[in-house]
């Protein structure tokens, strides 16, 4: 590549540098507090259940809000949905801090404030991330944009858990709350500043259905399930661990910090590697290792094995993500009707992903709200491990069909 062609691929025009500053300052806001909402809640209740139960909420409310956005962006203003999850998250931040410690009361509906913005927010950007980027300036948007969403995903936790640790009481989390309430008020002021785009175009359901008759695409809804399942879980429930165990907000920061650092140094590697990398003994290798690291939980839940999983699965997980994201997107590619349909094929991909968290996050509740949790959870954490791996059993089916 030339000289013209990179400084070509670094002009963005306005609209697409607006877009990438709403969502590095969306990922700086989700970064801050993401966390420690969970830590939050299982404060006030000491008690795992309610964490789940909020996380629950959030999932079931975020798949019709993904719908619903979908069908709105390709009916009216491609934005409004940018718009309507901006303000939605800013109500969340303002509910809880005006709730505080009642906010364990409302968990329900915070649960479902949060995971309706959450919906239209992620639908909105998967959308205009395309609608609004070129193939000659769509390396250079994601590649800023990977940064700046790695640079929040390790500072924000480290610096949120400085704030509570030296904030007495739970002054500390209102002053995180109240940053990220701040900066989602400066996002949804940039999407106001968006170009209109009314399009028209017809939402076409039966797609989203008709598309499972693809042999590979249904495949791939099926390792999106299975994938869910397990992601679901460990998105939120070994922060709460690390708090459980250390009952410190800066170590848990510290722990963060450290493990995002250490997937994006492997994200790099793997990008940088990935021509001369088998793609198939990276999903292998990818998906065993995080299964392995899971599997110390089985026998106990400490520092020690905490920092053990931190460590392999923050490297496990870019090995598998990086050539699995390649071929789903690959597949969206192929059948998205030269676009026309990328929107119903992306709700169809969320659909399987929705199933997949629903199921595992609502029988980790139920674990945490029986007498008997002790006896549950190693008997959960088998079934998340096993339902985590069958991707692994699809994908080779994909590769004999010469798709990976």
């Amino acid at each position: 590549m030339n000289e013209l062609s990179l400084q070509h691929e670094a002009v963005l025009p306005r609209e697409t540098k607006l877009l990438l500053a709403i969502i590095s300052i969306n990922a700086l806001a989700n970064s801050l507090s993401n966390v420690f909402v969970n830590v939050f809640l299982f404060r006030l209740s000491d008690n795992i259940y309610e964490v789940a139960l909020f996380n629950f909420i959030a999932y079931v409310t975020w798949l019709p809000a993904f719908v619903f956005a979908g069908w709105l962006c390709k009916k009216k203003d491609r934005k409004i949905g940018l718009i309507i999850g901006g303000c939605l998250q800013l109500l969340f931040y303002l509910a809880i801090l005006a709730l505080a410690e009642q906010a364990i009361d409302w968990v329900p509906l915070l649960g479902f404030v949060f995971g309706v913005g959450s919906g239209f927010y992620w639908l909105s950007i998967n959308v205009l991330s395309v609608d609004l980027t070129s193939e000659h300036n769509r390396l250079w948007f994601n590649g800023v944009n990977g940064l700046f969403g790695s640079l929040s995903q390790m500072l924000g936790p480290f610096i949120a858990g400085l704030i509570v640790t030296f904030l007495p009481d739970f002054y500390g989390y209102q002053l995180i709350f109240f940053l990220s309430l701040l900066l989602f008020a400066n996002t949804i002021w940039l999407t106001t500043l968006l170009p209109a785009y009314k399009l028209e175009e017809r939402f076409r359901w039966r797609k989203i259905i008709d598309v499972h008759r693809n042999r590979e695409w249904k495949l791939l809804s099926l390792a999106f399930v299975g994938l869910s399942f397990r992601d679901g879980v460990i998105s939120f429930v070994i922060v709460v661990w690390v708090f459980m165990v250390t009952g410190s907000e800066s170590v848990l920061g510290n722990f963060v910090f450290v493990t995002t650092l250490l997937s994006v140094i492997t994200y790099y590697v793997v990008g940088k590697c990935k021509m001369s990398l088998s793609q198939q003994a990276l999903l292998i290798t990818g998906n065993l290792g995080l299964s392995s690291a899971l599997s110390l939980f089985l026998f106990d839940v400490n520092w020690v094995i905490l920092i053990a999983y931190g460590i392999v699965a923050a490297i496990s997980i870019p090995l598998f993500e990086v050539p699995f994201n390649t071929m789903s997107l690959n597949n969206i590619a192929e059948l998205d009707d030269q676009g026309a349909t990328r929107v119903e094929l992306v709700i169809s991909r969320e659909i399987a992903l929705s199933a997949g968290r629903v199921t595992s996050v609502g029988l980790l509740a139920a674990v945490y709200s029986s007498s008997l949790t002790e006896s549950y959870l190693p008997a959960f954490l088998a079934l998340l491990i096993a339902v985590g791996m069958t991707p692994l059993l699809l994908v080779r089916k994909l590769k004999l069909a010469g798709k990976v």
